[in-house]
């Protein structure tokens, strides 16, 4: 990635409904990345424990990171995967 994958999550960002329901955690994803860059799957290895969470990090990985395509032996642009952990804790008042 270009960066950190945890620079891309503010607290504005934190799920309403974990909110509510005051849920923190730990989410584990893998990811594909495609040919442009983009995150194009996101799977979770490790919930959280929360739906809310789990969701959220998906959500907000697919739309927001970038990455510097993979390439082949030929040096042409292809697929790769990578993982990443987001910890979850609620904001201070």
């Amino acid at each position: 990635a270009k960066g950190d994958l945890r620079t891309l999550f503010s607290s504005d960002d934190y799920p309403s409904s974990a909110l509510r329901n005051e849920e923190e955690g730990t989410v584990r994803v893998q990811l594909t990345v495609g040919t442009n860059g983009r995150v194009s799957g996101c799977e979770v290895t490790q919930s959280s424990g929360s739906s809310g969470l789990d969701s959220g990090t998906c959500r907000i990985i697919r739309s927001r990171a970038r990455y510097t395509p993979a390439r082949d032996s030929a040096g042409n642009p292809t697929s790769d995967t990578d993982t990443g952990r987001i910890v979850w804790r609620l904001p201070e008042d």
